[in-house]
């Protein structure tokens, strides 16, 4: 079937209209006339995919990637990267305005390298070869290389010789220091090749996630701010992102602020805010995550943060002391819909949402706009030529609302 793209959708996909039905049309872009082969169709809408661009758009170029259509991952590596920021930029304008009537400006800050970036992957492995699944499915794609991982973790994939399993899974992560944290995740026997470590820069190796060679943390060095990141622990994947999100962050607070930061993971945001406010209150469900960021604050001197195991929902009421701000950087599900109550329950002076998934930022904000205002917001983009974008929205308490005792 033929499409005529008119616009891209939130997902990076062409959006198109047959027979009053919206079809989206993955691997398309603005402009373009494709012939698309049907993946699904359902009541209201159908996707497709592109098999034959008729007539191309003039920002098309050959992608850098071979795997790209079909891994799913960086589904704009047919665009120049400057293209590709300006496409993110016109989705995430019609999302704000469709949904919020947000009229304004949303800037997008670039990061410093388009490839290389990521400082951490999660690779399959089946029948001895690496690949990551198809988008939306266990299909299996065989991959040589990941040209947005770090070259460290590309240059340790040229080695996957050295690994003696067959089918499983490895998680690569590297620090400041390009130090290698590995966890192999397998049924079978591993041996660790004597050349793997001496060929690469390896912290630790775990497998299924019990330690086996050095040790199951390393390091980070951020702005100045030492942190212990155990491997099952979250960290932000592009450092250069991160930092640039973090320097704004720190701009929204002052000396007298007592802050609660929910999800606050190995204390990435708290520890540098520590230093600037009165007062900082991590809350993280992950133990282990806790457990650092808690080794954190002592290793940086800090005296001023302390973290708390568990859902916020659960176990803010029972920390004595509160806080006039927030800041929140969920996972890509957004707020649970019982810290939204809270909330609009506290009405904090300034809630900070950072949003890997501006899809949820939208859904959230409409449960507490009628006691909070958006009064910036601005994206980065944390995962060049893929479709996600993080975004950092300041939320004002609006005047006249008054906090429930």
């Amino acid at each position: 079937m033929t499409f005529e793209i008119t616009k891209l959708d939130y997902e990076g996909r062409g959006i198109a209209y047959q027979n009053g039905k919206v079809c989206f049309i993955k691997h398309a872009l603005p402009q373009e006339v494709v012939n698309g082969a049907l993946l699904k169709e359902a009541k209201k809408y159908a996707i497709y995919e592109a098999k034959e661009i008729i007539k191309p758009s003039s920002i098309r170029t050959e992608s850098f990637c071979p795997f790209a259509t079909k891994c799913g991952g960086c589904v704009f590596s047919h665009v120049s990267y400057e293209n590709s920021l300006k496409l993110k930029q016109e989705m995430l304008k019609s999302l704000f305005q469709k949904e919020l009537s947000y009229e304004k400006e949303i800037p997008i800050i670039p990061a410093n390298k388009s490839l290389g970036y990521r400082n951490k992957i999660n690779v399959k492995v089946r029948k001895g070869k690496l690949g990551y699944y198809k988008e939306e499915s266990h299909d299996f794609i065989p991959i040589r290389t990941c040209f947005i991982a770090s070259p460290v973790i590309q240059n340790l994939l040229k080695d996957f010789s050295l690994f003696s399993f067959q089918d499983g899974e490895l998680i690569i992560r590297i620090n400041t220091n390009e130090e290698i944290l590995l966890d192999i995740i397998t049924k079978e026997p591993v041996k660790i090749a004597q050349a793997l470590t001496a060929n690469h820069k390896i912290a630790g190796i775990s497998i299924n996630h019990k330690c086996v060679y050095g040790t199951p943390f390393f390091y980070m060095n951020i702005n100045h701010t030492l942190y212990k990141v155990h491997e099952e622990s979250f960290f932000q994947t592009n450092f250069f992102i991160a930092q640039k999100i973090l320097t704004d962050v720190l701009s929204f607070f002052e000396p007298n602020d007592i802050v609660y930061d929910f999800y606050c993971g190995v204390g990435f945001f708290s520890l540098p805010l520590a230093k600037k406010v009165a007062r900082v209150l991590g809350i993280e469900e992950n133990p282990k995550a806790i457990l650092d960021a808690t080794y954190n604050a002592s290793l940086n001197q800090i005296t001023n943060a302390s973290f708390h195991v568990g859902k916020v929902e659960n176990i803010i009421d029972k920390i004595s002391i509160t806080g006039n701000k927030v800041l929140v950087d969920p996972p890509r599900e957004g707020l649970h819909k019982n810290v939204c109550q809270l909330l609009n329950a506290q009405k904090f002076d300034q809630i900070i949402y950072i949003s890997c998934n501006p899809k949820t930022l939208v859904r959230d904000y409409k449960k507490l706009a009628e006691n909070y205002e958006i009064i910036s917001l601005k994206a980065y983009d944390m995962f060049p030529f893929t479709k996600h974008i993080e975004c950092v929205a300041l939320l004002n308490k609006r005047k006249n609302v008054i906090k429930e005792e």
